[in-house]
Parts: structure tokens; sequence; C-alpha cells
């Protein structure tokens, strides 16, 4: 699928696309080093939130993708859709939604998909509360497989990060941090940005010291969630 790399939180595959936006972010991190060492949670936040929301937001629409795609890798007596691959990469906006919205009107795993992609959209176009909404419908599917259903929870709750609640993100997301929940990583991370956008140094510290633990075990080399995990933590003066 082109528009968006195929990853999920035990196996990242980064694609070119997402790399300049990461080393954007690693960046930002070592430029700043000495600044944040003595800088609260609530200044790192106010400074900083915007890029650690963009890199969180780029992995989760990058799992859609990779859920979208295995689906259809383990049901091969479906073909893929023109239609969803025409739709999701035009860049005439009103074309894209119409065709998108037919999709997702239709179900199935190409709905699903071009549910997100729609939320993406609207994301790029600055609608946040209709992405929200999209996103809702996806989490809200009883019929619909977990795995989108908690990918939708997790980006609805960067975006109540961006528009500053974070009291409502860590809440979207307090049923997946749970041991065994598939997507645990990005919970717990969307949970240590929350604590830091509401000035919760120690819960900020703790969450992150669980996530650098469990992804040091858990997560394959390289999906960057320990070393994302031991950035914070440095940055919160661990």
């Amino acid at each position: 699928i082109p528009w968006v790399a195929h990853v999920d939180d035990t196996k990242r595959r980064p694609g070119s696309g997402t790399r300049q936006r990461r080393h954007r972010v690693a960046d930002i991190f070592h430029e700043v080093e000495e600044e944040l060492r003595r800088a609260q949670a609530g200044a790192i936040w106010q400074k900083y939130g915007n890029y650690l929301i963009g890199a969180a937001q780029l992995l989760v629409l990058a799992v859609a993708a990779h859920w979208g795609w295995t689906k259809y890798a383990t049901n091969q007596q479906m073909q893929a859709s023109s239609d969803f691959l025409s739709g999701a990469t035009t860049s005439d906006v009103k074309a894209r939604e119409a065709a998108l919205g037919k999709i997702a009107a239709e179900g199935g795993i190409y709905g699903v998909l071009a549910r997100f992609r729609l939320a993406e959209s609207a994301i790029e176009s600055g609608d946040k509360a209709k992405a929200y909404g999209i996103l809702g419908e996806i989490a809200n599917d009883g019929n619909g497989d977990k795995a989108p259903r908690d990918l939708a929870l997790i980006q609805a709750a960067l975006l109540e990060l961006e528009v500053g609640k974070p009291e409502t993100a860590a809440d979207l997301v307090k049923d997946l941090i749970k041991e065994g929940e598939a997507y645990r990583l990005s919970a717990l991370e969307v949970t240590g940005l929350a604590a830091v956008a509401a000035g919760d140094t120690a819960k900020a510290k703790t969450t992150f010291e669980t996530l650098k633990k469990t992804a040091e075990t858990e997560a394959a080399p390289g999906s960057g969630f320990a070393q994302r995990a031991d950035q914070m933590l440095d940055r919160l003066g661990n």
C-alpha cells in the first residue's frame, strides 16, 4: 500500500517517507539536549509536543496499513481494490474523499483502511473534529476486528493531545496498556506523552521506565520504542 509504510509494534520496517520526519525529531532532541535536561515536563511539552505527536501518528498510520495488508495476504481470494488504491493516492481532495467514502460504506478490510485514510486526510486538512469522528466510528465498530479498533483509539488519543486534553488521551488508551495487549507499547507511549503534557513528571518517568523495560524484551530491534523512552527519561531528569 503506497501511502504509508508497513510496520507493527513488534517488527518495524520504516518506509522512506517516514525517515526524514524521524531524523528531524532526533535532530531536535540532540540540538536542545542541555536545555531539556533542566526543563520541567510542562516546558518540554509546550515546546516539542507537536513533534512527539507527529512521530507517534506516523507509526499508528503505518500499523493500520500493515494490518490491512496482513488481512489481504491471509485472504488471497480477495483481489486488490483498484478503487481503493486510486482513491487513497489521488491528490484531488474531493475526489479522494468521495472514492474512499464509497469504499468505507461497503465495509470489509478495504472499508476499514478507507476510514483510516479519510481520517488521515482530515488531519492533513486541519479538520481534527472530523478525523476524531471517523476514528470514533472505527473504535466503536463492534463487528470489526480488535486491531483496527485499538489503533483508532491510539490515533484518537494523539488528537486529544494535540488539542490539549491529556487526561482524555490517557483515558482512551488505559485498557491498552495492560499486559498481553497487541499495541501495548504504543499505548504506553501515548500515556507517557499525556503525563508530560499534563506536567506530571513523576507519572511520565514511571510510564517511560515501563515502556523502556517492556520494549527491551518485547519489541524487535530497531522499533524505536526503547530508544524514545530512554530519550524522554534523560530529558525528564531521570
